[in-house]
């Protein structure tokens, strides 16, 4: 083996990310202790018949931290939990509320918590859709390519 191979170091020139995705984390992580630090609390209180709310409660807060981490990081496999915990959300919600259950965050389509359990998934969603490399990188890749096609036309015409 050579030793005189010394790996570079990388630099990350690219500036930090500010704006909507990132106050959009610090929503969900929020909201997220909002749901799971009462729901602990009564979960703790609760008698052995009524803790079903309370364990319900905990899996909506737990979903939006989990939440809170995929939108930060924006990898593929945390965009993957991200959608995970997005359908999490929404099936809870559906569920919770078409079994007619109470007492949990979902419960009465979040009425208790500014309907916000039904916004923030949707919200969410937005995002993750939104931030996607990939889709950016196919659609900068179009324009790129439809950019060429026009100038490669003007070029002609000129000729």
């Amino acid at each position: 083996m050579d030793e005189s191979f010394q790996p570079r170091a990388l630099n990350d020139t690219r500036r930090p990310a500010h704006g909507w995705g990132r106050a959009l984390v610090g929503v969900f992580a929020i909201f997220g202790l909002v749901i799971l630090l009462p729901a602990f609390v009564a979960l703790a209180r609760a008698g052995a018949g009524s803790r079903l709310p309370a364990a319900l409660s905990m899996l909506a807060g737990a979903g939006y931290l989990v939440l809170a981490v995929a939108v930060a990081h924006n990898g593929r496999r945390m965009r993957r939990v991200g959608w995970a915990c997005l359908v999490l959300e929404a099936l809870g919600l559906l569920g919770v509320n078409l079994a007619g259950g109470s007492g949990t965050a979902w419960s009465q389509w979040g009425a208790a918590l500014w309907y916000l359990p039904v916004l923030l998934p949707l919200v969410g969603a937005l995002q993750l859709w939104l931030a996607d490399p990939r889709r950016i990188v196919t659609n900068a890749e179009r324009i790129t390519d439809i950019s060429d096609t026009i100038q490669g036309t003007v070029h002609r015409d000129r000729s």
